[in-house]
């Protein structure tokens, strides 16, 4: 409203300033007019009032001048001074009016034209400015374009280094994969074990060569075959084995692997052969696939069984006749031994007086050596005993052995024996120790070529074990 409103004052204001400069124009002509007779042509001044309005922008105001031209024209004929021919005057007047209209028309037609350029050329601009406005609007997305091109260009380079990625990383993958499958079907190939795989329905797979070899027939003879019924068909006996009761099939259908060592596989010839076999599922992205199964030839090993067992009847059979007889001699022994102790102490009590402190003392010795040799005996008896070895290891003071030991040996006036602290207590076999300790101090003795003679027992500590040294000054052995 605002804006119209000023509108019509700004038309209102031109619209008077129209009238009046018109209106000024036009009484200058009027004056004039009357001043000149009426046969001179006065009315064509008028033309210039409607050529004035071309200034105007309102088209009417061409109108409205060739209609104050024509008024005026004629009110120049009615109030100017009498003079002239009528038909003069009034063709005069005719044709001034003629030409004010005439004017007053080609001044529309000039102004229909001058607003049609003015369109014309208001729509070029606009027009221009349209243009210049979607260029700018096609720059600006030609930028944004641009702008995706390059990052779209950059995804696509980054996309093409990552699949690069990706095919170097499959490439190398396949390749690792063509390798490992190569070392599986190499060690497959190689394995001494029988291998061979089974589908879901019980038919083989694969196998490998050391299957076929004792299966007895060739690979392609085996795969796409129903393993039951070519070498699982029946048991050792020859009766028929029911696939229901095969653990192998127990494999397919329960999920479980099975270890079996008392079955029997048949050959293409109708033979057997006893196997070890292990029957395990097969999974693929947690779906059962089917079973794989290893088996070996176990008829050597179960010869060999049989054979270990008749030797160990044998053993057993042998130990008891071994024990048996130890008790005997143990027992033939122990009676002229007791003989020997019991006469020597009577000996002692009924004529120590006669025989002298030596002699006591040889007789002192000869008990000694008797109830050692009662305890050597019984030593051994425990140690023929199967299931008494264990018994036999227990603690043993090694420095009051070896003292025994050498109070047993015949006295040497040139040989001296020396025991070098600290002797420790082991755990160990008594009469085994005591053996290992005689022999050494006894061979030191008895080969010496020298005048005087030193043996040396002696113990140093290791860790985790103790060390004995029997050392001699003797002659030694020779290389």
């Amino acid at each position: 409203m605002g804006t119209r409103s000023l509108e019509q004052k700004s038309w209102l204001r031109e619209y008077q300033w129209f009238l009046l400069m018109e209106g000024l124009l036009a009484a200058l002509i009027f004056y004039v007019d009357l001043s000149m007779e009426l046969g001179v042509a006065g009315g064509v001044l008028y033309v210039s009032i409607v050529l004035m309005a071309l200034w105007a922008r309102q088209k009417s105001y061409i109108w409205v001048a060739a209609v104050m031209g024509t008024i005026l024209t004629v009110l120049g004929y009615w109030l100017s001074p009498p003079g002239g021919e009528f038909w003069k005057v009034a063709l005069n007047r005719a044709l001034s009016m003629l030409l004010i209209w005439g004017t007053a028309f080609f001044c529309y037609l000039f102004k229909l034209s001058e607003e049609g350029l003015q369109q014309a050329n208001d729509q070029l601009e606009e027009q221009f400015n349209s243009l210049a406005k979607k260029e700018a609007e096609l720059e600006f997305a030609n930028k944004q374009l641009e702008q995706k091109v390059d990052e779209r260009t950059q995804e696509l380079r980054a996309s093409n280094l990552y699949l690069e990625k990706e095919i170097k990383k499959n490439v190398l993958a396949k390749k690792e994969l063509e390798n490992t499958h190569l070392r599986l079907t190499t060690i497959l190939n190689a394995s001494a074990v029988g291998i061979y795989g089974l589908d879901m329905n019980g038919k083989t797979t694969f196998c490998n060569p050391s299957a076929a070899a004792m299966i007895g027939c060739s690979i392609d003879e085996i795969v796409g075959k129903n393993q039951h019924e070519l070498i699982h068909h029946s048991r050792m006996d020859g009766s028929p084995y029911p696939v229901e009761d095969c653990y192998i099939y127990s494999a397919l259908h329960l999920q479980a692997s099975y270890t079996v060592r008392d079955e029997v596989f048949w050959r293409k010839d109708g033979t057997s052969f006893q196997v070890e076999y292990i029957s395990t599922p097969l999974f693929e992205d947690g779906v059962q696939k089917g079973a794989v199964v290893t088996f070996k030839d176990i008829s050597a090993q179960k010869h060999i069984e049989q054979e270990r067992e008749i030797l160990l009847t044998e053993m057993e059979q042998m130990n008891m006749e071994l024990k048996n007889f130890a008790h005997a001699v143990s027992h033939d022994l122990k009676e002229p031994l007791r003989g020997i102790a019991f006469n020597s102490k009577w000996l002692v009590q009924d004529y120590g007086g006669i025989l002298g402190n030596e002699g006591k003392e040889y007789l002192d010795r000869l008990i000694d050596n008797s109830e050692r040799m009662s305890n050597l005996i019984n030593g051994l008896l425990k140690f023929t005993e199967v299931g008494n070895i264990e018994e036999l290891s227990v603690p043993v003071k090694t420095g009051p052995l070896v003292e025994n030991i050498v109070k047993s040996l015949p006295l040497y006036e040139d040989i001296k024996v020396e025991i070098q602290p600290p002797m420790p207590e082991v755990i160990y076999s008594p009469v085994r120790l005591e053996q290992v300790f005689q022999n050494l101090i006894v061979n030191g003795v008895r080969h010496f070529d020298k005048k005087k003679g030193k043996v040396v027992v002696s113990c140093s500590d290791n860790g985790d074990l103790w060390q004995f040294v029997v050392w001699d000054n003797g002659q030694g052995i020779h290389p």
